[in-house]
């Protein structure tokens, strides 16, 4: 499955939040600068993450962005979907009709292949991502 540079901007974005300070909200400037992009890209994205209920949104002095509890077991199909709405199946040839019944010549493969994709996104955590990639030492 290839993301949108807005999908891997929110789980980088998410996963960088999971590595800060429970609790304590940070500036969507600060992850912009680790994320290597505007802040108003990331602005954007986050204010989108907030109102799908990833994110909580701190208003005023003091104020940025912090994970609301218990996102670090969100995964990466929850992002995905937060981001690009939810993903239906479809022929891999463009055929309209395309089921078990009507099948295209990838059709058996291609389900099984989703299956396994679908699988994988739900397995990977923003809290454990972020364990593993900002860890002191990820091979110790």
């Amino acid at each position: 499955m290839m993301f949108s540079k807005t999908t891997e901007y929110a789980l980088r974005g998410l996963i960088y939040l999971a590595a800060q300070t429970p609790g304590e909200p940070v500036l969507s400037r600060d992850v912009a600068k680790y994320l290597g992009t505007p802040n108003q890209c990331v602005a954007k994205i986050f204010r989108i993450l907030a109102k799908r209920g990833l994110l909580e949104s701190v208003k005023g002095r003091g104020g940025g962005f912090m994970l609301i509890p218990g996102a670090e077991k969100f995964n990466i199909l929850d992002v995905v979907e937060a981001v690009e709405g939810h993903s239906s199946p479809h022929c891999i040839l463009g055929l309209k009709v395309c089921a078990d019944e009507t099948a295209c010549p990838v059709h058996c493969q291609w389900a099984h292949l989703r299956l396994q994709e679908m699988a994988m996104l739900r397995k990977h955590t923003i809290g454990a991502m972020a364990h593993a990639l900002f860890a002191v030492s990820a091979c110790a």
